[in-house]
């Protein structure tokens, strides 16, 4: 599984190059409110750190020294039960830890911060993987986690400098995360701006023109199922979650085959410019989420969980997919859609009577959304820049943690 390694590397398990393997309690603390200690489990442990959120439950100190755990500088982390693997390191936080959380007490001597990367390899992965029981939530024994392979260089400044490289890895993938996040608050900001008519842009003026959906357009329901029969018509479905994934809706990113009856295919077919709107949702938010069909899609047709839009007025063709992602509009949605609690839906005459303001400027339109289609195009780059770097990472994982490459 590990492979070949150094000759002067060895070969060993997690239970030799610790002091201590455990897990968090079996059973339901004492809560209380005004606990100044937190109950954690593996779902706290989120990049790296123990994060503790609103749900997070409180105990008081009695519970707390009831219940605590071993746990210093020298410790790692691990969720065990449901998600596997997730890492942090400990931080002197406050807390006690719940079954799903296990914490692996590193010895002296091994660098703690070399086991956290291994614990990160695909072989270690897999062997967690293979090591797994219980059939509904998937479970990682203790005994498991003692047995881990691990391949250790034979000094703790080999180790230490593999650490560093790879730390060094990930500082520039949170750097470009970071900056990954604050464009797209400044591309939420500028939406703001600019999609309400707040911020002008040099050349234009005069009032915006205020709609309601069912005056600028044909809005329809009643789309294809999910269904094949041998006397109908292939064709390709723009479903919920490709409307609610995606801004833009290309030919090529449609793969879910149906059939439908040859009239109905003509009346749910897919034209350049279509707007989707998801109707309805688990949860309000997600009500009017928007994508714009960006061809003419011959053997497509909209599914029956999606309404369309398709405009009386000839609008810039991008300036469609960013007016329905204005705060404003979002909020509309959230409004007017119906439910219990377990489902929200907006029927199809709410729709129609849906406000919307917009330039009815072409020349507007279009200037607006080449601004937030440069925004896009920044972010991409930037998250391909990202991916490539995560990719770079694995590369690098693989060959210095078990000996292919060795750092002088």
């Amino acid at each position: 599984m590990v492979g070949i390694i150094p000759d002067d590397w060895k070969l060993t398990n997690i239970d030799n190059i610790t002091s201590q393997v455990g897990d968090g309690i079996h059973s339901t603390p004492a809560y209380s409110d005004s606990g100044e200690y937190f109950f954690v489990n593996g779902n706290n442990l989120i990049n790296n750190r123990v994060t503790i959120t609103e749900g997070t439950k409180h105990v008081d100190r009695n519970e707390f020294q009831k219940h605590r755990k071993d746990l210093s500088d020298r410790t790692i982390l691990m969720s065990i039960n449901g998600t596997i693997g997730n890492l942090a390191y400990y931080a002197k936080e406050p807390v006690i830890l719940g079954k799903s959380a296990a914490y692996l007490n590193i010895s002296k001597g091994v660098s703690k911060h070399f086991i956290y990367y291994l614990f990160q390899t695909s072989f270690v992965k897999e062997y967690f993987e293979n090591e797994l029981t219980g059939s509904t939530i998937k479970n990682l024994g203790l005994g498991s986690i003692r047995r881990t392979p691990i391949p250790l260089p034979p000094t703790i400044e080999e180790q230490r400098t593999i650490a560093t490289t790879l730390s060094d890895a990930d500082a520039l993938i949170s750097r470009l995360e970071e900056l990954i996040a604050k464009k797209r608050n400044i591309k939420q900001g500028a939406m703001q701006e600019l999609l309400t008519g707040k911020k002008r842009l040099l050349g234009f003026s005069g009032e915006w023109e205020t709609k309601k959906l069912g005056e600028i357009g044909e809005i329809t329901g009643a789309g294809v199922d999910k269904k094949s029969k041998p006397e109908e018509v292939p064709v390709r479905l723009v479903n919920y979650l490709d409307v609610f994934h995606r801004d833009f809706i290309y030919s090529n990113e449609l793969n879910h085959w149906v059939t439908a009856p040859p009239a109905k295919a003509q009346r749910c077919a897919v034209k350049q410019g279509d707007i989707f709107f998801t109707p309805s949702s688990e949860t309000r938010e997600d009500i009017g989420i928007s994508a714009v069909a960006m061809q003419d899609i011959l053997d497509a047709a909209y599914s029956y969980h999606v309404v369309r839009l398709r405009l009386f007025e000839d609008w810039d063709l991008a300036f469609r997919t960013y007016i329905f992602k204005k705060r404003l509009f979002l909020d509309q949605a959230e409004t007017v859609c119906e439910g219990s609690g377990k489902r929200y839906v907006i029927s199809l005459k709410r729709f129609r009577e849906m406000d919307i303001s917009y330039p009815s400027s072409i020349v507007e339109q279009t200037a607006i959304a080449q601004i937030l289609s440069d925004m896009d195009a920044e972010i991409e780059a930037l998250e391909k820049k990202l991916d490539k770097c995560k990719a770079v990472k694995q590369g690098m994982m693989q060959e210095l943690l078990t000996g292919k490459t060795r750092l002088i």
